[in-house]
């Protein structure tokens, strides 16, 4: 069973064993796989398999996902390879039966696009991030006053005009 070992700043580790094709990731206890480090967002990422290789793309996150110190959106997974969620120091460990021999420290890859990366993602299903922004109107409620108000002045008119006749 894959897994992601990880480390935080503060020496804790610990593994995360992915048990379905897409788990989510992040410091919120909704989270399929959770990793409580104030670093971490608290839905940070999605890790997914889509039939060949492991993905892990980062949803927008505060402190980011990194390799090598850069920041980046999404990550092909291979066994050994390394990344950092947050400031955790983290280990993608493939299936033993699956995994191919991968020299110490192998790092990760970049997703480019024509993967699950490529797809735009829609900050407005986060949830936990404080509330939300109030929607603008679309301006009508000046146009329905100004035409009230021109209601008004035409009633008003026609009024004084009977009055003089």
């Amino acid at each position: 069973m894959p897994s992601i070992q990880f480390t935080t700043p503060s020496g804790s580790s610990g593994l995360l064993e992915i048990t379905a094709e897409r788990m989510s990731l992040g410091r919120a206890e909704d989270n399929q796989l959770v990793l409580a480090d104030d670093s971490v967002s608290s839905h940070h990422g999605e890790i997914a398999f889509d039939g060949v290789t492991w993905i892990f793309s980062d949803l927008g996150s505060t402190n980011g996902t990194k390799i090598n110190g850069e920041r980046v959106e999404a990550l092909q997974l291979a066994n050994g390879g390394s990344f950092t969620l947050g400031d955790v120091e983290c280990v993608f460990l493939a299936d033993e039966e699956a995994a191919a021999p991968v020299s110490h420290g192998a790092a990760s890859r970049t997703v480019s696009s024509g993967s699950l990366a490529s797809r735009p993602y829609d900050r407005s299903l986060r949830t936990g991030f404080g509330p939300r922004k109030a929607v603008k109107g679309s301006g009508s409620g000046g146009m329905i006053a100004l035409g009230f108000l021109g209601l008004l002045a035409c009633g008003a008119a026609a009024y004084f005009a009977s009055q003089l006749a």
